[in-house]
């Protein structure tokens, strides 16, 4: 068929991302109505998180699929409605990608059952072991999502999500658990690792030798090295605290060059930053609320990552930012993302007025400005 083509050919040139040697062809087949006309198709390689391909395809017949791919590794395959111009992530099939194997789909619904060749008869069999307590965790997490876009507040939300979702997430990686060890010899049970808790590499000892050393194993040991490199970035963030902060020199939103040493005297948050990021957004209210109440005695400085410098420049004034800005382009040994360990956006450091680093915190934490204020009010000791 055409797509097969189509796809097959932006592959060869592209899977040398793909870890694992061991290559073969990948087919999926089948009908899933909701998918409609045309879907996005991407495949991500799992141990960079890249993705290597990314394609739209008009399908020949509503929800009727029939991809296949060269492949020299196993990966992460997406297939999502494409309507309105745009990926649909809520009607999608996600499933890893195994070079020699052949999965089908059938689905009339809104859900959808995966067969094919051994291996996804066993994979599908896993996905039936997590299903439920799967489906209850992603419907908080829809709720919480849906209830923040509807414009209500950070803290309800969290306070709904943490009543309810590390129980429900414990149950998640139970099922999960309890799968792999009853399976521990089961190549499928490789795509269940990272959702069986947060330690992947203990997880994964429960796998036998033979599923370790498979190229299955793919799909587990790109996290493990991600957990490596941010424990190894969590120390270095701990070791600053109490460390003159690292000096850094950016250009600043009127195009002068900002040193971090001449905010010296005065208590500092260096804000790392995106207008692309969601949580940095909802969080700017509550900023500006503390850079007001502490006038003339903090500054902030907005640290921008990842996006053009029109971007940035038409966020800071559609935000309506008072503080200052300069524009990080990520680049040379001054990068502040590298030196102060930075892993997820928002991060915020707190400094002192001699220049020394306070408190480094990770993510949209409602706990930062009692933090803050503990600081500001005992001169931080």
């Amino acid at each position: 068929m055409k797509m097969r083509k189509t796809i097959s050919s932006l592959l060869m040139g592209a899977t040398s991302l793909l870890a694992m040697a061991q290559g073969g062809e990948f087919t999926l087949q089948g009908t899933l109505v909701p998918l409609g006309d045309s879907v996005a198709v991407a495949l991500i390689d799992p141990m960079s998180g890249k993705a290597i391909l990314e394609q739209n395809v008009a399908l020949e017949a509503p929800g009727v699929v029939d991809l296949s791919f060269d492949m020299t590794g196993v990966g992460q395959l997406h297939v999502m409605r494409f309507d309105n111009g745009k990926p649909d992530p809520n009607v999608s099939i996600s499933m890893p990608a195994v070079p020699g194997e052949h999965a089908t789909i059938t689905g009339m619904g809104e859900g959808y059952r995966v067969g094919g060749t051994q291996f996804y008869q066993d994979y599908s069999d896993a996905m039936d072991a997590i299903e439920e307590p799967q489906a209850a965790y992603y419907a908080l997490l829809m709720d919480c999502q849906n209830r923040l876009q509807q414009g209500e507040s950070q803290d309800q939300v969290m306070k709904t999500y943490n009543e309810r979702g590390p129980a429900l997430q414990q149950a998640l990686s139970t099922a999960a658990l309890n799968y792999i060890k009853a399976h521990p010899d089961q190549l499928a049970s490789a795509a269940l690792v990272t959702t069986a808790g947060n330690d992947v590499e203990q997880t994964a000892s429960l796998l036998s030798q033979r599923v370790q050393d498979n190229d299955v194993s793919v799909l587990y040991r790109g996290v493990i090295e991600q957990q490596k490199r941010e424990a190894a970035d969590a120390q270095r963030r701990n070791a600053l605290e109490g460390k003159t902060a690292p000096e850094f020199t950016l250009i600043d939103i009127n195009g002068r060059p900002l040193s971090l040493s001449q905010l010296r005297g005065k208590w500092v948050i260096l804000d790392f930053w995106g207008s692309w990021c969601k949580w940095c957004v909802q969080g700017m209210p509550d900023l500006k609320e503390c850079y007001k109440r502490h006038k003339g005695e903090l500054e902030v400085l907005g640290i921008d990552c990842n996006e053009s410098m029109e971007k940035w420049k038409a966020a800071v004034d559609k935000l309506d930012l008072p503080w200052k800005h300069v524009y990080n382009p990520g680049e040379g040994d001054e990068n502040p993302v590298k030196l102060y360990a930075v892993r997820g956006f928002p991060t915020k450091v707190i400094i002192d007025p001699q220049g020394v680093v306070y408190k480094v915190v990770m993510g949209e934490d409602p706990d930062f400005y009692n933090v803050l204020e503990r600081a500001i009010a005992t001169g931080g000791k």
